[in-house]
């Protein structure tokens, strides 16, 4: 009987620590232009991009494509910082919960740009139908995180 109430105890004081945070996200400037990315590649903003009008087949190599081209980058690219958008029209951005980049890290394509620090690089895998997100904090490294997610 000791013994099951010993367990039990140490059971319950243990029981917090499964729901403590063990720390912040794994590099969070880089998971929130991965957000971004995730963001216009949903299928419910595809619809209303000019991704939608393109004639032909819908491919993951074709986003990747349009998303660089200069309409799809006109659409995706908003950074959180004042300059094209006022503070007050930022918040108002966030607010409607469109995932911002963050200042400090470029989004490129297809593979690291040597004259950029942290990046995140979208590929296309049109054999998965899969959109490849590799995050960078150094051009010259080993990505530090991979997301893949199946294109829409």
């Amino acid at each position: 009987m000791k013994a099951s109430w010993g367990f039990a105890i140490g059971f319950l004081m243990m029981l917090p620590l499964f729901y403590m945070d063990c720390g912040g996200p794994e590099y969070p400037e880089l998971q929130k232009a991965e957000r971004a990315v995730r963001y216009i590649s949903a299928k419910r903003q595809l619809k209303r991009s000019s991704f939608a009008a393109l004639a032909g087949e819908k491919t993951a190599s074709r986003f990747v494509q349009w998303m660089f081209s200069p309409l799809g980058f006109a659409e995706w690219r908003i950074i959180d910082q004042p300059g094209e958008f006022s503070r007050e029209e930022l918040k108002m951005i966030k607010k409607t919960g469109v995932p911002l980049i963050p200042p400090g890290v470029s989004i490129v394509r297809d593979k690291p740009d040597p004259e950029r620090g942290k990046q995140a690089v979208v590929k296309a895998d049109d054999a998965k139908n899969m959109i490849v997100v590799e995050g960078y904090l150094d051009s010259k490294g080993p990505p530090v995180r991979i997301s893949k997610w199946e294109f829409q």
